[in-house]
C-alpha cells in the first residue's frame, strides 16, 4: 500500500486496503449479504462511474469484487462527492439515505436484515478511513 497517510479514494490502493480491512469483519450469527456500489460522476474515470460488490458472511471470508454488482442482491448508487464522505467517515449512510443522496436497487429489506453485519464491517474498516484523501 502507498503511503498509509494518504490514499485517493477509489485508487488501488484504496480498494487493496479497504479488501484487508474485510478481512476483519466477523460473523458471529451466519448472516450474509452481497452488498454492491455504483459510485456515479468520478471525475478520473472513463465513464464517469466505478462498480464493486463486497460479499460479507457466509462461510467464506469476506471478498471484494471491482467492476461489477452483478452478484448483489442490494446496490447503493452514490454520487461521487457522498460516497468519498462515506469512505473518508464524515457521511454517514444513513443520514445520506434519509436525505435521498443514495438510491437503492434490489431488495432494501436486506440492508435491514443484515444490519450487524453491516455494522460489522463498518466497524471493520474504520481505519480505512483515516487514511482516505
Amino acid at each position: 500500500m502507498a503511503d498509509p497517510a494518504g490514499v485517493a479514494f477509489l485508487s488501488d490502493e484504496w480498494f487493496a486496503a479497504l479488501s484487508v480491512a474485510l478481512q476483519r469483519v466477523e460473523v458471529a450469527d451466519g448472516s450474509s449479504l452481497v452488498l454492491g456500489q455504483v459510485v456515479t460522476d468520478v471525475p478520473f474515470t472513463a465513464g464517469g462511474e466505478v462498480r464493486y460488490t463486497i460479499a460479507l458472511g457466509g462461510a467464506r471470508p469476506a471478498r471484494l469484487e471491482r467492476g461489477s454488482v452483478e452478484a448483489a442482491e442490494v446496490v447503493l448508487v452514490v454520487p461521487f462527492p457522498d460516497a468519498r464522505g462515506l469512505a473518508t467517515g464524515r457521511a454517514s449512510g444513513a443520514s445520506l439515505i434519509a436525505a435521498g443522496r443514495i438510491t437503492i436497487r434490489g431488495d432494501a429489506s436486506r440492508l435491514v436484515e443484515a444490519a450487524a453485519l453491516v455494522e460489522a464491517a463498518a466497524t471493520a474498516t474504520g481505519d480505512v478511513h483515516r487514511i482516505v484523501t
